[in-house]
């Protein structure tokens, strides 16, 4: 069965999205999809070359072609030729999870391919979270659902905010499929000799950091920040110890060897119902203890993985202090994996559907 996956990430890159959408395909590629995806270049490298950053090797049924260039007006016209070329193609199935480019070519080709919404979010909830209008989003979104044959959400949370806003015009039987981990991201937990707090991702304030950079001067170990821009790194607080993102093959020992890992997010709707971390199911695949915020996200991943976590109030920096003291006395947990395979496994039998 074809499969055009409508994303368009930039390659290579390490942004929880590309990692999740090259994972995604690679895994569909092995259980005998002919899956397509276009990608903006970040870089010189070539696909294999974008794969290998990733952890992956090229996979016949995994078409990655990557535009030829750079420069957006010319990328653009790239890609806007590589889809017509491919939906002009036998019939198949788009996994479309940018909504703006699904309005957009449903508006100039003909419909001949079932569409399989997939959404990591609610725009319109986010637009009025922010105290902005959401009629735009609401309509965009109303536009995608009116082409979709089925729903895919990444998680409980933003199938239900889909459902609440969109009542009926939601397709019969959505489904939530949360992300997921490489299966050799999976680490013994090795404590280090000095005790050390990791978090590693993102830098940006809506991912619930304040709470955090609060207490850094309280935490019962050394605090390393490991990510984002050299911009937001420059705008912590004097003394907090952060690095640049590292390589995706060099993550996993970093956090099997923290004596507790960290997962800050704020209590806004994206903390709340729309995330899925694609950080915590690599925390899981270690033994190493985990400090999260206590939010129905990610009360929701632990009840599915069966794992355990050292909780906080999101907004409480002492108990953010407390529960990391707990988390480095209490030695090492279960691991628990849960890989791209296994969500590829999920999403077989409703792209199979389609046909």
């Amino acid at each position: 069965m074809r499969l055009l996956h409508l994303y368009r990430p930039r390659l290579p890159g390490l942004r929880a999205q590309a990692i999740q959408v090259v994972h995604t395909c690679h895994a569909l590629a092995k259980l005998g999809f002919e899956v397509t995806l276009l990608a903006d270049r970040g870089g010189p490298e070539d696909a294999p070359a974008a794969l290998d950053l990733l952890g992956l090797e090229p996979h016949p049924g995994l078409d990655l072609r990557l535009a030829p260039t750079s420069h957006p007006p010319s990328a653009g016209v790239w890609f806007r030729a590589q889809l017509l070329r491919w939906w002009t193609g036998r019939p198949g199935v788009v996994l479309a999870r940018d909504k703006r480019r699904l309005v957009a070519v449903l508006d100039k080709l003909p419909r001949r391919h079932r569409i399989v919404l997939e959404t990591h979010a609610l725009d319109s909830a986010l637009v009025a979270e922010r105290g902005e209008d959401p009629a735009e989003a609401l309509a965009l979104e109303g536009r995608c659902l009116a082409q979709a044959d089925a729903l895919v959400a990444n998680c409980g949370g933003t199938l239900a905010a889909w459902r609440e806003a969109h009542g009926d015009r939601v397709p019969a039987e959505p489904i939530a499929v949360h992300n997921a981990t490489a299966p050799d991201r999976a680490r013994a937990h090795a404590p280090p000799a000095t005790p050390v707090l990791r978090y590693l991702g993102s830098l940006r304030p809506y991912k619930g950091l304040g709470t955090l950079l609060e207490c850094a001067t309280t935490l019962p170990a050394r605090l390393e920040l490991i990510g984002g821009t050299d911009e937001e790194r420059a705008h912590l607080p004097e003394g907090i110890h952060a690095q640049p993102p590292v390589p995706y093959a060099a993550v996993p020992d970093l956090l099997a060897t923290a004596s507790a890992l960290l997962l800050p997010l704020a209590d806004n709707l994206f903390g709340r119902r729309f995330t899925s971390p694609l950080k915590l199911w690599d925390y899981l695949a270690t033994g190493t203890p985990i400090v999260a915020a206590d939010l129905p996200s990610v009360r929701e991943i632990l009840d599915l993985s069966g794992a355990s976590a050292h909780l906080y109030s999101p907004d409480d920096p002492a108990a953010l202090a407390a529960a990391a003291e707990t988390a480095i006395g209490s030695g090492s947990r279960p691991p628990h994996l849960r890989t791209w395979a296994d969500r590829a496994r999920v999403l077989d039998p409703i792209l199979r559907g389609m046909a």
